[in-house]
């Protein structure tokens, strides 16, 4: 026995064309590429900002330099 009514009601509806996982308009390759080069680089820039900032923080506390 089903006790969820969402799920009773998405079994019983027959048009599965209302809701499709692929987009009609597709994305071209060129694009795709385009925005995994660009994801890529953006990694590559905040990792080197990461790395940076870490290198930044003091080893020791002797390294504050308290008067």
């Amino acid at each position: 026995m089903q006790t969820c009514p969402l799920l009773r009601a998405s079994l019983r509806d027959e048009s599965r064309e209302t809701a499709r996982r692929v987009s009609s308009t597709g994305v071209n390759a060129r694009a795709h590429g385009g925005l995994a080069m660009a994801a890529t680089l953006l990694g590559w820039l905040g990792w080197r900002a990461l790395q940076d900032l870490l290198n930044a923080i003091p080893d020791s506390n002797d390294d504050f330099g308290l008067f």
